[in-house]
């Protein structure tokens, strides 16, 4: 046939030096090889060639996992070589802050406890001073209870209960006191009564149980004296005037009889020129004594204050 021995010559003038040019005898070799092969075959070995480039794409990605794998781990062991290295540097820098930690914790809690013991000595004193406020509070009440109680005695305060009144009258007429002498030592027919007269009776309304006395509405205390400034008669500080009307707080079933018995009453009514009303006593189911006036107290001091 024409196209195999055509072929043959072609391959015979390559082989034997034929004066074809290279490149043309190369195109017309591939041309041959080409289509020497059969088409399923060529279809055949197009898809092998495919398959192994598609396979070759494949291993070049694993290539690349392989190789990214010894880079992660490179990375991540210079990593922990630079934290161990940081790591070592700075444990000194911890020690030294470690320690000045440990100490300022130290120091604190000694000054903690310091303060735990100031606290606990203060509240014992506290506690101290409570009680001792508390004692005196209690002493103070006592004492204002005291104060009270004797507040009417002593005439600080108006003093009301059963009692009596003792009236002393002077004669409807007599000569004045001798302002040298207020109390004279002897008195005439007409003469009136005197300071002394007034305090004997002040005395034996005391002596049968009196607990409160006033004369003319001065209350008498055991700073008050009867006493005479010419001729007139004090109370205290007070003048009074005749006729004297003496309030008794007490018990009246002694002071009546007690004061109508004494010997100042006996002399005041028998002594010459006497009015028949000379000394009179009442009993009184309520009387009321009022306050003396506040009292100037005067303390006594030491040589050196």
């Amino acid at each position: 046939m024409p196209d195999v021995h055509g072929r043959t010559r072609l391959t015979t003038r390559a082989s034997g030096g034929s004066p074809l040019a290279g490149g043309a005898a190369a195109t017309v070799l591939e041309r041959i090889v080409a289509d020497a092969l059969e088409p399923a075959y060529a279809r055949d070995s197009n898809a092998a060639r495919g398959a192994g480039r598609r396979g070759g794409g494949r291993r070049g990605g694993g290539w690349a996992r392989r190789l990214l794998l010894p880079l992660t781990l490179l990375l991540a062991g210079l990593l922990v070589a630079v934290s161990v290295r940081q790591a070592v540097d700075d444990a000194p820098s911890r020690e030294r802050l470690r320690a000045r930690l440990s100490a300022e914790y130290e120091a604190r809690s000694t000054h903690r406890d310091g303060l735990a013991s100031s606290v606990a000595v203060l509240r014992s004193a506290t506690e101290g001073l409570v009680n001792r406020r508390r004692t005196a509070d209690g002493l103070w009440a006592v004492a204002n209870a005291e104060i009270d109680a004797l507040a009417a005695p002593a005439g600080l305060a108006p003093a009301r209960g059963l009692g009596a009144r003792v009236t002393l009258v002077d004669p409807s007429a007599g000569p004045p006191a001798d302002a040298g002498n207020p109390r004279p030592t002897a008195q005439g027919p007409d003469g009136r009564l005197a300071d002394h007269d007034l305090a004997d009776m002040v005395n034996a309304l005391w002596a049968t149980g009196a607990e409160a006395i006033a004369v003319n509405g001065v209350r008498l205390t055991a700073l008050s004296a009867v006493r005479a400034a010419g001729d007139t008669i004090l109370v205290g500080l007070s003048p009074v005037a005749a006729p004297y009307v003496v309030d008794v707080v007490g018990d009246p079933d002694t002071i009546v009889p007690g004061v109508t018995a004494a010997a100042v009453t006996l002399r005041l009514r028998t002594r010459m020129g006497a009015p028949p009303n000379a000394v009179t006593v009442a009993r009184l189911d309520d009387v009321t004594v009022p306050p003396a006036p506040s009292p100037s107290l005067r303390y006594a001091r030491g040589s050196g204050s």
